[in-house]
């Protein structure tokens, strides 16, 4: 009896371990899941059980996530389904999260004449054989190369010609002729898809670097640096042409600065266009004005007048002196107290004021 009892007992933990494992699809939420099948993803906005998660973390957040699953995947399973190549598929809905992404999605290539026109007819592209047989030769024969060219050599080396032809005729020849002017109607094709392409691509870029007779500035200075760059290095081991012009790179990654990183810097930069903000007054480039100033017409014709011609410094000079006097006259000119704020006397004038 002892003995039965203790199977007994192994046989219940076994079932009750084997239904540990093997749950039911069926669980049971408070609040409903709020799906996005589109993404595979599945919101859970119930409340936690603080003190399951305190006593218990890891095996909380296992069941918690295995029943989140379990609801994804059930939802995944009411939608439609599809066979394709034997194969049972569900096709997902449209996404409705709208998820960040690093670079913008890619766009969809042109689609050329031929793929045009198949789309249009329902022309579907079907997978060939590579080779076929061959009823007159009782052969397999390839559909492309020399040796397809070598059988259809060995099946028509009789050549019927019509009678209404002329005496002067060559099938052989005229067979061969139709052949080249073939491929060259498929080249042709191949190149006209190829430029309606580059016609769509041109339209985007701002310089074409297609050759003309006379290339400007930008065209010539995009092409150095195409040529620079098509090296191993992508251009980083090249040396720069004689006054060569920086071009801005095609595809180069904007630079932001991090939205937490050095407060101190953060605050300079603010400070610096507050204060660009508040000064209203043009900052005096004294290089500039003494250039000016020296590039002024009649500015240099001092023989003959008696005027003394300043240098460079002297003129900047003259001009801080400018630019402090008016301060200075700002700063205490007034009414009150001393003559800076009274008219200049004019010379030979009457004086007028009372006689003492």
């Amino acid at each position: 009896m002892m003995a039965a009892s203790i199977v007994q007992n192994v046989l219940l933990k076994a079932a009750e371990d084997e239904a540990e494992k093997l749950k039911s699809i069926q669980v049971d939420k408070v609040v409903e899941l709020e799906y996005d099948l589109g993404n595979l993803l599945a919101y859970d906005i119930n409340d936690l059980d603080v003190n399951q998660l305190r006593s218990d973390k890891e095996a909380f957040l296992a069941n918690l996530s295995r029943d989140n699953v379990q609801l994804l995947i059930n939802q995944i399973f009411q939608l439609p389904t599809l066979k394709v190549d034997n194969e049972v598929v569900i096709k997902l809905p449209a996404g409705t999260t709208r998820l960040p992404r690093a670079k913008p999605a890619p766009k969809e290539k042109a689609l050329s004449k031929w793929e045009k026109y198949a789309k249009e007819k329902g022309i579907t592209q079907r997978k060939k054989s590579k080779a076929t047989w061959d009823e007159e030769l009782k052969k397999w024969v390839p559909r492309f190369g020399y040796k397809k060219a070598l059988a259809e050599k060995e099946k028509n080396w009789v050549v019927e010609v019509p009678g209404n032809a002329n005496d002067g005729m060559d099938p052989i020849a005229l067979r061969k002729t139709k052949k080249q002017e073939s491929v060259a109607k498929n080249e042709l094709q191949r190149l006209r898809n190829i430029s309606a392409r580059m016609q769509k691509s041109k339209a985007k870029s701002k310089i074409s670097l297609e050759p003309t007779e006379r290339p400007t500035a930008d065209q010539l200075n995009r092409s150095v640096f195409i040529a620079h760059t098509a090296t191993a290095s992508v251009g980083k081991f090249q040396p720069n042409l004689k006054e060569q012009k920086p071009v801005l790179k095609s595809g180069q990654k904007r630079h932001f600065d991090p939205l937490v990183g050095d407060l101190k810097k953060e605050t300079t930069k603010s400070l610096d266009i507050l204060d660009k903000l508040k000064n209203k007054k043009p900052k005096l480039d004294i290089e500039k004005a003494v250039n000016r100033e020296l590039n002024q017409p009649g500015s240099l014709d001092y023989k003959g007048k008696g005027i003394e011609k300043k240098s460079k410094t002297q003129l900047k000079k003259d001009l801080g002196k400018r630019k402090h006097k008016g301060t200075k006259d700002k700063k205490f000119g007034g009414k009150k107290g001393g003559s800076a704020g009274r008219a200049p006397a004019k010379k030979g004038g009457k004086r007028t004021g009372n006689k003492n």
